[in-house]
């Protein structure tokens, strides 16, 4: 009897998890009509149900061109579309209600949403999800898709066993994938049926993207949804940039295999000139992909200077920031200030989006952007706000390192033959040394060789990748033996050479300096072990700023030797804590200033700079792509101070190159200041006949 009993209760336990999985009776749509109104239109679709997100405002021209171009990869594929919006224009929103779009119609069938990394893209899924759960239009007018999802009650597990009918409807619900339910309507599949949305990071796991569908059909992507591939430290490194745009063209644009061309679209905002997304808007660079730049700001106002950055701003900054209220009364005043002039502060001026701007603290898109222009930066507004973001290095008309790379090459393979003195410099890191030698001649040509040690067999590498280290090459010491070891390896290479120089006769080192601010022990033995040392330093940098009073003017200390030339400071002083030892220290901040200057020089001049025949990106990137400068006034004049780009890209041999200079300075043999003369005699291999004080 217990027996039958609890036969009964299992069966009845079955029963009702069936019933619990089973959706039940699927109504038909609300709003048929809606439904059948936003088919063909992604614009329509976006307005009718998203009255928070994107049917919120009013969209602009160009926001409608953009998601018209979108709707047409979308339906009629083989395109590539790129669109760059404003920060806050809405284009994530776009991309994701887009995804939808193409799921709930079945215009497409599987969509990988790609992201800068795995976090960002499991955010475009998070939101899809919820506009699924929480979106009252959508459950109307799509019960076939949300009622399955409501029941799942938003617990993945469910997923596995929900039914409708009877037969399971194969939806998942899991954090980086969502496929849409499996549901027959009058005995026709539903338009979504199957269709799948994934999430990937861009430099995660891309390829072999499949899904198997119930019938056994192997979906593969059809269409592929780009948002923001870059971050702000990636967009600041080319070698990211380099592999961010070969993950999007052999990785992403691949996914659909060779018997279909997959479809994409990615909207996205330039965060620095030359980044990964700026490159692809580059009609020249990549013809293969459609383009179109939103600013926020079509055009400036005819009182862009006298009104919006004297006046108004003038009253938006004037305020106590010790007072917690006074700034709020600032912007108030500033508001009065603008709705009294208004007439002449939007004249000319012409906004691309009427509606950006918060209604609450502002009365226009016009003045919202200028406030961003104010309060922000010139070079936030223009990246952020016009995606035309601004040179790197706006202190001075410098060259980027593809620049570099392609106009500064030339076809010299030995030094030439009045190069007059060789320099060279050591930046010493933890796992690799980074050494650069130049060639220097009496006009003030610099020709640079370069290397590491150890030396790396890939051409282009980052430090935090290297793949033969100090420690491997000197294994079983501790660190500050382990540099010693490597510097007593590479010093007698660099010092002891005689360098070749084109005409058949050979130019010896004339001096050499050593990074002394990293294991400065180290360096010092290196040194005294060298049989060259009365000619090998160790090096300090100073970054001198506009607040400080030049090297060269400071009191001169007991023993100091200076240099002569004032476009290449340095200071040489004897070691207070080491007898018969001499440092050399040298501003960092006017070197490095010259040196581009001497890059942005054209090649063959007086003063210019010209690297040796072959490919030198990854050298040129540390010069170019590394650092930018600032343009900072202060008591003692104008400085461009430079500082290390986010993310701490490679600089090394930027700091190298620099050293080597003020290593040949030292030689007296070559002097910038002298430099005109030296042209006025022509820039032959002879020397002048003078006296010089030798530091060596």
């Amino acid at each position: 009897m217990a027996a039958k009993q609890d036969t009964r209760q299992n069966i009845e336990n079955i029963e009702e998890r069936k019933r619990m999985m089973e959706v039940g009776t699927i109504p038909p749509p609300t709003n048929a009509a809606r439904r059948e109104f936003c088919r063909t239109s992604l614009l329509d679709f976006l307005v009718q149900y998203f009255p928070e997100t994107t049917g919120l405002a009013e969209f602009s021209g160009d926001q409608k061109a953009a998601i018209t171009r979108i709707e047409l990869a979308m339906t009629q594929g083989g395109g590539r579309v790129l669109n760059l919006f404003p920060r806050g224009f809405g284009k994530t929103t776009i991309s994701e209600n887009a995804a939808l779009w193409a799921m709930l119609y079945g215009h497409r069938r599987f969509i990988p949403i790609v992201g800068a990394d795995e976090h960002a893209a499991k955010d475009n899924i998070e939101s899809i999800k919820t506009e699924l759960m929480t979106n009252e239009r959508l459950h109307e007018d799509f019960p076939e898709v949300c009622a399955c999802v409501l029941h799942l009650e938003n617990k993945a597990q469910r997923a596995r066993s929900q039914t409708h009918n009877g037969e399971p409807t194969f939806i998942q619900w899991g954090q980086d994938t969502v496929v849409f339910p499996s549901v027959k309507i009058d005995g026709k599949w539903s338009d979504s049926a199957g269709s799948i949305i994934t999430a990937r990071g861009l430099t995660g796991r891309i390829r072999g993207m499949a899904h198997k569908r119930p019938d056994g059909t192997k979906q593969r992507p059809d269409f592929v949804i780009i948002d923001d591939p870059q971050t702000d430290v990636s967009a600041m490194s080319p070698a990211q940039c380099t592999k961010r745009l070969n993950l999007i063209r052999k990785g992403v644009l691949r996914l659909g295999g060779h018997n279909e061309q997959i479809s994409a679209v990615m909207n996205a905002t330039c965060i620095i000139e030359d980044d990964a997304v700026d490159q692809l808007a580059d009609h020249l660079k990549h013809p293969e992909w459609e383009g179109l730049r939103i600013p926020m700001l079509r055009r400036y106002a005819d009182s862009h200077e006298k009104f919006w950055l004297e006046e108004y701003a003038e009253i938006r900054r004037n305020y106590n920031p010790e007072d917690p209220h006074d700034r709020r009364r600032a912007i108030e005043d500033s508001n009065k200030h603008y709705l009294a002039n208004r007439e002449r502060a939007d004249a000319g001026a012409q906004a691309t989006w009427a509606e950006c701007y918060d209604h609450s603290a502002e009365h226009s898109a016009i003045q919202h952007a200028y406030n961003i222009l104010i309060d922000d930066g010139e070079d936030v507004f223009a990246s952020e706000c016009q995606n035309q973001p601004m040179r790197l290095n706006q202190g001075g008309d410098f060259l980027t390192a593809g620049e570099i790379n392609r106009d500064r090459v030339g076809t010299w393979q030995k030094f030439p033959a009045d190069v007059q003195a060789v320099g060279f410099h050591v930046d010493v890191q933890k796992r690799l040394l980074y050494w650069c030698a130049v060639g220097i001649t009496a006009d003030f040509r610099i020709y640079p060789v370069y290397g590491t040690y150890p030396e790396q067999r890939q051409r282009s590498f980052e430090y935090r990748s290297v793949k033969r280290s100090i420690q491997q090459a000197h294994k079983g010491m501790s660190e500050e033996l382990s540099i010693q070891a490597a510097l007593e390896t590479l010093l007698p290479q660099l010092i002891g050479k005689a360098w070749e120089r084109e005409d058949g006769t050979t130019i010896e080192t004339d001096c050499g300096l050593i990074d002394g601010g990293y294991q400065t022990g180290s360096v010092r033995a290196a040194i005294r072990a060298n049989p060259h040392r009365s000619r090998l330093f160790a090096m300090f940098g100073r970054g001198v700023k506009a607040a400080d009073v030049p090297m060269l003017q400071r009191n001169k200390g007991k023993g100091e030797i200076r240099s002569t030339d004032a476009a290449v400071p340095w200071i040489m002083k004897p070691d207070a804590s080491e007898r018969g030892t001499r440092n050399v220290f040298n501003d960092t901040n006017g070197l490095k200033t010259f040196l581009h200057r001497r890059i942005a020089t054209d090649s063959g001049r007086a003063g210019s700079f010209e690297l040796s025949k072959g490919d030198h990106r990854r050298y040129c990137e540390h010069l170019a792509s590394s650092e930018y400068a600032t343009e900072t006034s202060g008591p003692h004049g104008t400085v461009l101070e430079w500082r290390q780009l986010p993310g701490s890209p490679d600089n090394h041999w930027l700091d190298a190159t620099c050293g080597a200079i003020v290593a040949a300075s030292i030689s007296q043999k070559v002097h910038f200041s002298r430099m005109a003369q030296a042209v006025s005699r022509g820039s032959g291999g002879s020397r002048s006949k003078r006296n010089r004080v030798s530091y060596l």
